[in-house]
C-alpha cells in the first residue's frame, strides 16, 4: 500500500510525503513573494522533522520569476539548517522547467546562488532536474 501524507499552504504550495519512498515533495503552485516562499518552506521543514525525511522533491516548475535574493537564502542559510536540524545528510532535487534552467545559468545573482547550493561543501546534496524521472531515480539511489 502507498502510504502518503498532504497538506497545502494556501494555493501556492502542495505538500507530500511518500512513506513508501520516503520522499517529501515540495511543489510550487505559482510565483510567491518572499514570505510566501519562507512560509511554504518552513511547512515543508516541519513535516521533514516529523517524517525525518531527508530526500526532498522540490518542484518549481510553475514559479515563473526569479529571485537571487530568496533563492541564496534558501542554498545558504534555510537547507543547511533544515539538514543540521535532521542529523542526516539532506538530498534536494530541484525539479526546473527549461526556461528556468536557462536563467539560472546566465543570470549572474542566479548563478552565484546555484553555485552555493551545488557546492559540495553544504550539508546537503542538490542536483537539478528537467524530468521527475531522473530526479526521483537520483533520489532513491
Amino acid at each position: 500500500m502507498n502510504s502518503a501524507l498532504a497538506s497545502s499552504c494556501a494555493d501556492f504550495l502542495d505538500l507530500g510525503y511518500r512513506a513508501d519512498i520516503k520522499v517529501l515533495t515540495v511543489r510550487w503552485l505559482r510565483s510567491v513573494s518572499r514570505e510566501e516562499l519562507q512560509a511554504g518552506f518552513e511547512q515543508a521543514r516541519q513535516l521533514s522533522l516529523e517524517q525525518e525525511a531527508t530526500r526532498w522533491l522540490v518542484d518549481v516548475r510553475r514559479r515563473s520569476s526569479l529571485d537571487a535574493v530568496s533563492s541564496a537564502w534558501v542554498a545558504q542559510d534555510f537547507l543547511p539548517m533544515v539538514a543540521r536540524g535532521l542529523g542526516s545528510r539532506l538530498m534536494i532535487a530541484y525539479l526546473l522547467s527549461p526556461a528556468r534552467e536557462v536563467v539560472l545559468r546566465i543570470d549572474p545573482g542566479m548563478r552565484a546562488a546555484t553555485e552555493a547550493a551545488l557546492n559540495s561543501a553544504q550539508p546537503y546534496s542538490l542536483q537539478t532536474f528537467i524530468d521527475e524521472g531522473p530526479a526521483t531515480q537520483w533520489l532513491l539511489a
